[in-house]
């Protein structure tokens, strides 16, 4: 069996994910209210901080205004003639409410799209063996180098979801659903990974869930984390003992960490602290952000992949695991820890003594 070695980078990550709510009113100085109509061409947002005129179909001003710093949709685009020149404005209500385009800006729709994670072309199980070794080869480090920059969901304003923007979580008392959430979440950017270089999925697993929730107890109770450069080891072999597994070692934790003074985020800034704190995994890429992610110093370390990826020149290679999901907060630092236990290691009766999947 190998030992699961970890990268010590803490990474501060500051992500700020706007989320644009629709605003369908119009908001008039006499408390009347217009009805966008229902097949919109987009959202616009009223400049500065008075409220602005609003014109009808011919360019003549009504006696209704805009909401000042307000988000409003619209249905349609023209040149209105106000006086002896024209001016492009939107209809922003039903009843040929317009406003000048020099008033608004228009706001860029928001696209959702699921993370995943895209090996780039070089990128074999047999170069990763060899780096894994201790023997990167310029191909590979090349290969690498470019899976950090084209898996890029770390460091846009793309999210998953509405909900996961709106939704606010502290990492460090994280609910059950949460908790499963990330753990689905995690496992599936591995098991893109994986299905690229041929391998069965790994599975994620209740049971499994629960031993990385023991581990992430012993770091928080004895004030350990990333930080402290290396695996708990001690912790990991209680908590091992624990939930069954007879193990003297760390052979179950891959781990990486961010630091943030902020106690709560949302699941979307949650999710791509995961991302990151994995694409530094599989790439061997320890810099502690993505701004050196071009300088290839920085690409010094495969142990993680070679265990995300049953890689390492042993018999059990090719062998797939089951995983669970954890999160320790040591100060402002926080651990994630990536527990994985191999199917062989659950198929022993040496080191498997009561725990059931």
């Amino acid at each position: 069996m190998y030992k699961k070695k970890t990268i010590f980078t803490v990474i501060a990550t500051v992500l700020f994910v706007t989320n644009l709510a629709n605003i369908n009113n119009v908001n008039f100085n006499h408390s009347q209210t217009v009805q966008a109509a229902t097949k919109k061409l987009g959202t616009l947002k009223v400049k500065g901080t008075k409220k602005v005129r609003l014109y009808n179909f011919s360019g003549k001003a009504t006696k209704y205004y805009a909401a000042p710093n307000k988000e409003y949709s619209y249905t349609a685009k023209k040149y209105l003639k106000i006086g002896k020149t024209k001016h492009l404005a939107y209809k922003i209500g039903d009843n040929s409410h317009w406003i000048l385009a020099k008033n608004a800006s228009l706001v860029k729709k928001t696209i959702y799209k699921k993370a995943k994670i895209v090996m780039p072309k070089g990128y074999t199980r047999a170069s990763l063996l060899k780096a894994y070794q201790g023997k990167p080869s310029k191909a590979f480090i090349n290969a690498c180098i470019k899976g950090m920059n084209s898996n890029n969901f770390s460091r846009t304003s793309q999210s998953e979801s509405k909900k996961d923007n709106l939704t606010k979580i502290n990492p460090a008392k994280l609910t059950k659903a949460q908790t499963k959430e990330l753990g689905e979440y995690s496992v599936r950017l591995i098991n893109d990974a994986r299905k690229a270089l041929g391998l069965k999925p790994w599975i994620y697993n209740a049971n499994v869930e629960k031993l990385a929730q023991d581990i992430a107890t012993e770091y928080t109770t004895n004030k350990r984390g990333i930080n402290n450069g290396d695996h708990y080891v001690a912790g990991i072999v209680r908590a091992c003992k624990k939930n069954g597994f007879n193990l003297n070692d760390n052979y179950v934790e891959d781990m990486a960490g961010f630091a943030t003074a902020n106690k709560t985020m949302t699941m979307t800034e949650m999710k791509k602290n995961i991302y990151f704190g994995l694409k530094q995994m599989i790439f061997g890429y320890t810099g502690p952000t993505e701004l050196q992610r071009n300088d290839r110093q920085f690409y010094r370390e495969w142990e993680h992949a070679g265990d995300l990826f049953n890689t390492q020149g042993s018999k059990h290679d090719g062998d797939y695991n089951y995983y669970g999901f954890s999160i320790s907060k040591n100060g402002n630092v926080y651990s994630m820890h990536y527990i994985s236990v191999p199917t062989f290691i659950i198929n022993s009766s040496e080191y498997n003594q009561s725990f059931e999947l």
